[in-house]
């Protein structure tokens, strides 16, 4: 098991290294295993195309960024990490945004936003919200939160992405004043 995510990575670290340079669809199975050094056959034993290697770094990616850090840190601080994490990785995760092909990415990443905004909602409401309230304050604002995280990604410099404070008085204030 250990082995197989060590190659995943590898083939995943690879790809990433091509996709900053060249068009996805421009990229071939054949390419990111040569330039992993590893047979081609072995990218189909962990993924069936290009799409699930996409996929599967995405999620993996998040994964590590949000869930696996939900019971370990809080709201505000997972929130800085993410910034930090898309600022570190900005390049790659402009181009995987404009991807509008099999996979919608946006979808995806709403959903890891959900799960941060009900974390931020769980450490620092004092209301009592219904549930339905909470659902309709969740999806609020992590469509929002994760539209303003691929807006400044697309539109920025890496020096001037994300107003972190301004980004956490909004949301604190949200909260706060509901």
């Amino acid at each position: 098991m250990a082995s197989s995510l060590i190659t995943k990575k590898k083939i995943a670290k690879s790809f990433k290294r091509l996709f900053i340079s060249q068009a996805f669809d421009k990229i071939s199975v054949s390419d990111i295993m040569e330039d992993a050094g590893i047979r081609r056959q072995t990218f189909y034993n962990h993924f069936v195309d290009k799409y699930a290697l996409l996929e599967w770094i995405f999620q993996t990616e998040l994964s590590e960024q949000v869930t696996d850090n939900l019971d370990y840190i809080s709201g505000f601080q997972l929130l800085s990490e993410l910034l930090t994490f898309f600022k570190m990785n900005q390049e790659f995760y402009i181009k995987l945004f404009q991807i509008e092909d099999q996979n919608d990415f946006s979808s995806y990443f709403e959903s890891y936003c959900e799960q941060l905004v009900d974390k931020l909602l769980s450490d620092y409401s004092k209301s009592n919200f219904s549930q339905k309230e909470r659902v309709t304050f969740i999806n609020y604002h992590s469509k929002a939160l994760s539209y303003f995280i691929k807006y400044e990604l697309i539109n920025n410099s890496k020096e001037e992405l994300f107003n972190r404070k301004v980004i956490e008085k909004i949301i604190r204030t949200s909260i706060e004043n509901y």
